[in-house]
């Protein structure tokens, strides 16, 4: 066998499908087999452990394709004559991306329209979830099969300074969301389920953690941060550091989720993992994830959220509960394990090359 390689549109150390990436390679490699990764845009910190796409060697028996945006990186793979699996990490809808970015909407409907063009050329596709392979299945892809995402939950020690600081800042319930300031991410929804919080029943600061997204909707969720007068309750943190990271996790009351689409979230385990109650509305493929480890809600209007947040808050029992229910669910997303179900997968399939 002369190769099992995946091909990504961008690969980056610190990014969920870079992670992956980078660590599905390591598996395919422990089973016996050489596997290289082949991108268009790499991390300068890759630069020397990857390779661009255009050095894909063509007698390849086996290519990957990692899914979550359109790329020319994807008509390579489609192309090439050698067995194709897709790695399907889920494709936002252009309905929640495309009044905020144009090269993005662009990317995502090139996304999809790639996806359902592949469907019969595509020979075995693995998802991170079950709403994405239902998303494939539809599509008429054949040979599906659910896998979560490889990722790690860091046990990093807290970054003391952050952490001193998160806990003498505290005033009332600590809010977190951990995710790209994304529209599909309704980080305004949490603004207002905050403040109508903060109205009803408790003091209470709202904290993000994340990258920017589209810069028009950071503007937007700034402007109803102020008009809200929520300027003093809640805070961008941006993208910090995994010991920052677990610093907030150990330092918030509660993680609320309420985003409008998402393949699979990482960072609702990571908050379970961390023993941090989780609120989250059931949409797309956040239920699957959370199962019964956290608190789902089936509607996020601001007064359902709040009564949500405030019972947590004020009921050690109930919060105790999740903490509990949290962590054991975090233990089915273990690394470990879905690196053996990986390895089960790839052992059976390339045995029968």
């Amino acid at each position: 066998m002369t190769g099992v390689h995946q091909l990504v549109p961008t690969i980056s150390p610190r990014d969920a499908v870079g992670n992956h990436t980078l660590a599905l390679r390591e598996v395919i490699r422990e089973l016996g087999f050489d596997s290289e990764i082949f991108s268009m845009f790499r991390h300068p910190e890759l630069m020397t452990d990857t390779h661009y796409v255009d050095r894909l060697p063509p007698d390849a028996d086996v290519v990957i394709y990692q899914l979550s945006i359109g790329s020319p990186v994807a008509e390579r793979w489609a192309q090439h004559s050698g067995l194709k699996i897709a790695n399907y990490h889920n494709i936002t809808p252009i309905s929640l991306v495309g009044k905020w970015d144009g090269l993005l909407a662009a990317e995502v409907q090139l996304g999809r329209d790639q996806m359902a063009r592949y469907a019969e050329r595509c020979d075995h596709a693995i998802c991170d979830s079950d709403f994405n392979k239902s998303e494939l299945d539809e599509l008429g892809y054949t040979s599906t099969e659910t896998i979560p995402v490889l990722f790690d939950v860091t046990d990093a020690i807290p970054d003391p300074s952050a952490l001193a600081k998160l806990e003498r800042n505290r005033r009332g319930t600590q809010v977190l969301f951990v995710g790209r300031v994304a529209p599909n991410k309704a980080h305004h929804d949490l603004v207002a389920a905050v403040r109508t919080l903060r109205e009803l029943h408790d003091d209470a600061h709202l904290h993000f953690v994340g990258t920017d997204g589209p810069p028009g909707y950071r503007k937007v969720v700034e402007t109803i941060v102020t008009h809200a007068g929520m300027r003093d309750h809640v805070t961008f943190h941006g993208s910090v550091s995994q010991e920052e990271l677990v610093a907030h996790y150990l330092s918030a009351d509660v993680f609320c989720c309420l985003s409008d689409h998402e393949g699979f979230c990482v960072p609702v385990i990571e908050a379970m993992h961390h023993g941090l109650p989780v609120v989250a509305f059931d949409c797309t493929a956040v239920g699957e994830t959370v199962g019964d480890g956290g608190l789902l809600l089936k509607d996020k209007n601001p007064l359902t959220v709040a009564c949500a947040l405030h019972r947590i808050g004020s009921d050690s029992g109930l919060a105790q509960r999740l903490r509990v229910a949290g962590h054991e669910r975090a233990k089915f997303f273990d690394r470990t394990t879905t690196r053996e179900r990986f390895s089960q997968y790839f052992s059976s399939l390339l045995r029968s090359l």
